[in-house]
């Protein structure tokens, strides 16, 4: 709960000091748009899409592994975005059989002069030990910020896992910060991003994932501790 109080401290204060608009989506490290981990309730016009891949070292334990993953979504119907993900195979260093599905609908409920975007989705449906279900509310400021909040269920060991998430990205044209949570009744995991957009639809990100991961929490994590360099681009042919 002190860990979730100050968050919400830290997202009110950048909140109050940015000035800049707020951007397009892009994939977060799950694939489907959204923030450095945690998707958001925006989803790709129809039509759109994007590709990202992510390149950098995991830590598991005390070794350290290279990571690569990929991902791409499309608007495939009006407020529904299909996306695929795939990648290296952390205990084999092997590129994964096969690619996981990712999928998100909004219902279209952000119009108006003070929008509150809302989407559900569920991320890595042909994985067995993967698969997590959400709800996500996305609210966009006059000042530029947007504020994510929500649920998301997940099953370790074939049990329902609950956890709650929350997140911000402040534009201060051209970088982003971004920071997101996942908590739960055992699990807390914080992660932070930057975003560097080089052009409208072509983006640099740097990702740091489970930034806690060293330290002595007396929590779990959903993912393990993670550096990233990603590159993406939003339809890029």
């Amino acid at each position: 709960m002190k860990n979730f109080l100050f968050l919400f401290l830290l997202c009110s204060l950048l909140l109050s000091l940015s000035n800049a608009k707020a951007g397009v989506p892009f994939p977060c490290l799950s694939g489907t748009s959204g923030l450095t981990r945690i998707p958001d309730a925006y989803v790709l016009p129809y039509k759109n899409w994007n590709m990202s891949f992510d390149y950098g070292t995991l830590y598991s334990g005390t070794t350290q592994q290279q990571t690569f993953n990929y991902k791409a979504n499309i608007g495939a119907f009006h407020n529904f975005e299909l996306g695929i993900v795939g990648g290296l195979d952390s205990s084999t260093q092997q590129m994964r059989d096969g690619l996981y599905l990712n999928m998100k609908y909004s219902p279209n409920l952000g119009d108006g002069t003070d929008p509150l975007f809302l989407a559900i989705g569920a991320e890595n449906l042909a994985s067995k030990t993967q698969t997590d279900l959400y709800m996500v509310a996305t609210k966009p400021f006059k000042q530029g910020p947007s504020l994510t909040f929500g649920f998301m269920a997940d099953f370790p060991n074939g049990k329902f896992r609950p956890l709650g998430m929350a997140g911000i990205e402040v534009p201060l044209s051209p970088v982003h910060i971004l920071a997101d949570m996942l908590a739960g009744e055992s699990v807390f995991q914080l992660n932070g991003g930057l975003r560097f957009f080089v052009t409208q639809d072509f983006v640099v990100e740097g990702r740091a994932i489970n930034v806690l991961g060293d330290t002595n929490t007396g929590t779990t994590a959903k993912d393990p501790k993670e550096y990233l360099l990603s590159l993406s681009w939003l339809n890029p042919f």
